[in-house]
């Protein structure tokens, strides 16, 4: 028997598996944008400076439009950035798509290169530093939006985590027996810290599904990049999310209990701040015990190098 939606009755064109309801595609915009709210607002966000950090994938582009359709109430003043990574034919896709998206909305945005900040593309410091493409791309694009925010005087960056990327990442913590990931992992808010020249997270995805996001951005018609970055492949965090499969399969709650219950356990037990200090090269933070950033390192490393250049 098909669900009726929770709300009006008709036919549901979405189950929201955890809680047990049914959504037209009416009804299922407003309780999405219910959920943003309701998350920020619990968590203590009282509005300010947002730039909202968008990728061209399905989940930062429903952040975008969702922050955009809510800001009046929540009391943001919100900018869009995009950080072109220069990953072939996949970045030139998402940027066209941002470009696209973002002349839909009445809200200021900024496109910059990373190769501008870094000295190479991405793909160029993939095959010089032996580590995951994941890995170096999460690094290059935490500190780009911090930069680019801090300078530009807003309060927090808004990012596009979902339930499936911040569930899988604690589990993958737990597994690996990696108990400081657990302790300084993704939250609602962190705080802005500018006396180390940090800016605040916001993350109002936290509690959505990637299924939510997808659906969100196909009743609105938002186009996204539909096609993984080729960087990407083989990357472990995927493999841990189908562990996923089997739990939402014996209990819809246990993604979201998880999450929850690794949230609360922090906010109860005592712990130690992080020691975070300013970088002596660019004067960002980090917790490296020489004080050099890891985003420096990187930068230095790049500087030494003879890796060819691509074409612009």
């Amino acid at each position: 028997m098909r669900k009726k939606c929770v709300v009006c009755g008709r036919e549901a064109s979405i189950v929201i598996e955890r809680a047990r309801v049914g959504f037209c595609k009416e009804h299922f915009l407003e309780y999405y944008e219910r959920m943003i709210k309701k998350t920020l607002k619990k968590s203590g966000f009282n509005g300010g400076k947002v730039m909202v950090a968008v990728s061209g994938g399905k989940d930062s582009m429903a952040l975008m439009y969702a922050l955009s359709n809510v800001k009046n109430e929540l009391n943001i003043d919100l900018m869009a950035l995009h950080i072109d990574l220069s990953i072939d034919n996949y970045s030139k896709e998402s940027r066209n798509i941002f470009e696209k998206e973002i002349k839909k909305l009445n809200i200021d945005y900024i496109i910059v290169e990373a190769r501008d900040y870094l000295g190479a593309s991405i793909p160029e410091v993939v095959k010089l530093v032996r580590k995951p493409a994941c890995s170096i791309c999460g690094l290059v694009k935490r500190w780009i939006m911090n930069k680019i925010a801090y300078d530009m005087n807003y309060d927090y960056i808004a990012t596009g985590h979902n339930l499936d990327d911040v569930s899988t990442y604690f589990l993958k913590a737990m597994f690996t027996y990696r108990d400081d990931d657990l302790l300084r992992g993704n939250e609602v808010i962190s705080p802005p810290r500018p006396e180390l020249k940090m800016v605040g997270r916001l993350r109002p995805q936290i509690f959505i599904t990637e299924k939510e996001n997808l659906f969100y951005c196909e009743v609105n018609e938002i186009s996204y990049i539909d096609f993984e970055c080729p960087l990407s492949k083989g990357a472990l965090l995927k493999k841990y999310k189908t562990i996923w499969e089997t739990a939402l399969k014996l209990n819809p709650m246990s993604q979201y209990n998880f999450t929850r219950s690794i949230l609360s356990i922090r906010e109860k037990m005592h712990r130690d701040d992080i020691k975070l200090k300013p970088c002596k090269i660019c004067g960002f933070p980090t917790t490296a015990s020489n004080e050099i950033c890891s985003f420096c390192k990187l930068k230095e490393k790049i500087k030494n190098s003879t890796i060819d250049r691509e074409d612009r």
